[in-house]
């Protein structure tokens, strides 16, 4: 979640500023990074291996309800576009797959199932892969002319 996916999205809100994208396609997609943007603030201080001592459950419990309010937020948005649309729902599912894995992680630390937090963190490894080509599509997307 962090480093290419964050610079590229700071780079699509910067050249969105200065593109020829039509407002309405500009409009939409800023809303798409907006949102975005607050996710990968709000997530940063949270690791799926790191030990107790370094990440507590409540704050995974937060970055979980973070993700699943994020959601929510990009679900509820009111795209028109029909490719960002596709976008959207991607984005909307990976931070899905991030809040579960984050609650099965809280899960199975709290009754020491190293093997379901080994799965936690494997599905939150994928929603990772899944969120670099999502932002990345969608910047190749809201960049183009």
């Amino acid at each position: 979640m962090k480093g290419k996916g964050q610079f590229c999205l700071l780079a699509v809100a910067s050249a969105l500023l200065v593109s020829g994208c039509g407002e309405n396609k500009l409009t939409q997609c800023e809303q798409i990074y907006r949102i975005a943007q607050g996710v990968t603030q709000g997530s940063k201080e949270v690791s799926y291996t790191n030990d107790a001592e370094l990440t507590t459950m409540k704050t995974w419990l937060s970055a979980a309800s973070m993700m699943d309010r994020a959601a929510d937020r990009i679900q509820a948005l009111h795209i028109n576009n029909v490719n960002l649309i596709e976008h959207q729902n991607k984005l909307a599912t990976v931070y899905r797959i991030y809040a579960r894995a984050t609650y099965n992680a809280v899960q199975a630390r709290e009754s020491k199932n190293l093997s379901a937090l080994e799965l936690a963190r494997v599905d939150a490894q994928k929603a990772g892969e899944m969120q670099q080509e999502v932002i990345k599509e969608l910047n190749a997307y809201c960049l183009s002319k």
